[in-house]
């Protein structure tokens, strides 16, 4: 959980700040964007911070879409942290449980030696007495250890069936701190953690690794004009589009808001060009039909930047190049596709060819 200054006149001035920050970037007064804010201006979240540094530098707008993707990423986790928590105190109840049945266990086993101790000084003994008196002793003593393990074996079961939940538990939550919450596809956290086990195989296996970054074109405009519903349909349906185009070794992830990523191992660059070519095609031949009001609103496009892995160069720097290609797309039009080839450091066209957006073919490479 996150610590905040407990001084209230600091808090205070935090709160009017972010109050104010809000309505200067336009962002709308709910507790999830007052959260993001508040933080921001604390500097309890550095990493938030630099993010937020970045978005201004680059002049992007703090719309719902942007807001939402900050909560998920540095707030969501506070979920994932109670959740560990509740599962740490089960198991550690359980264990706690079944760690005082067996100590009880081991006081009736040792009452059951002392039986077996006492019987066998009266097996010698000729007194019958004596010696069905040491039969019942010993009888009594086996069916109370019988009725201990008994109760020991039901409680290791039932411990068993409650650990088994507990790891399913966790692997849930695994699963929900990868996903996007809104389409089911890998969110930026699950990016991050795939590019980089797969550069890593890139290097290690010496195939190529190709990266495409694709924004939807004029997304702000289409959800200002048809409400934030038909934005999230439209995002739907773009992950919907990939998770159909790409192949199971593939990873199509929400990159925040309104761009995705694809990253694609053994893949060359003329390859991932064809794929982003056949994603861009078949986005925009769609129709979007309004599920609430059954009209049509028209259709998308997007635009595509594509880069291939340079071994042992820095992953930002992989990125960074299909984002100056992306952004190159968007330069030319959009409703295109740029490659790496087509940038210089500068962000000039250094190759006009394959800009225009031929019709893609139908076959996939290998």
């Amino acid at each position: 959980m996150i610590e905040y200054d407990t001084d209230p006149d600091r808090a205070q001035q935090l709160s009017n700040a972010a109050l104010a920050m809000m309505a200067e970037l336009g962002v709308a007064a709910h507790p999830n964007n007052y959260t993001i804010f508040f933080n921001y201006l604390s500097g309890e979240e550095p990493d938030l911070k630099q993010t937020i540094n970045i978005l201004r530098s680059n002049h992007r707008e703090f719309d719902e879409l942007q807001c939402r993707d900050l909560f998920t990423r540095f707030f969501d986790t506070v979920r994932e942290r109670e959740i560990v928590s509740r599962i740490t105190d089960d198991l550690r109840n359980q264990l706690t449980s079944v760690l005082e049945t067996v100590r009880n266990a081991g006081i009736d086993t040792r009452a059951y030696g002392e039986a077996l101790d006492h019987f066998c000084e009266y097996i010698g003994d000729k007194d019958f007495t004596n010696l069905e008196q040491a039969l019942k002793t010993l009888l009594g003593a086996t069916r109370e250890i019988e009725g201990v393990n008994r109760i020991l074996e039901t409680r290791l079961d039932n411990t068993s069936t409650e650990i088994s939940k507990l790891r399913r538990d966790l692997e849930d939550m695994k699963r929900e701190a990868m996903t996007d919450c809104l389409t089911g596809i890998a969110n930026r956290k699950a990016f991050d953690l795939q590019l980089r086990d797969c550069a890593m195989q890139s290097m290690e296996t010496g195939k190529p690794l190709s990266l495409l970054l694709i924004d939807i074109d004029y997304f702000k405009t289409f959800n200002d004009t048809h409400g934030h519903q038909a934005g999230d349909q439209v995002i739907r349906l773009m992950a919907q589009t990939l998770q159909q185009n790409v192949k199971g070794r593939d990873t199509a992830a929400r990159y925040g808001g309104e761009e995705f990523a694809v990253i694609l191992p053994m893949t060359g660059l003329g390859c991932a060009r064809q794929l982003a070519e056949h994603i861009r095609h078949n986005v925009e031949t769609r129709t979007i039909i309004s599920r609430t009001r059954h009209q049509e609103l028209g259709k998308v496009t997007v635009s595509i930047g594509v880069s291939t892995f340079e071994f042992g160069e820095p992953l930002a720097r992989f990125i960074e190049r299909a984002d100056q290609a992306l952004y190159l797309a968007k330069a030319k039009g959009r409703n295109r596709v740029a490659t790496e080839r087509q940038i210089t450091d500068g962000n000039k066209v250094i190759r006009t060819l394959d800009i225009t957006a031929p019709e893609p073919k139908k076959q996939r490479c290998a």
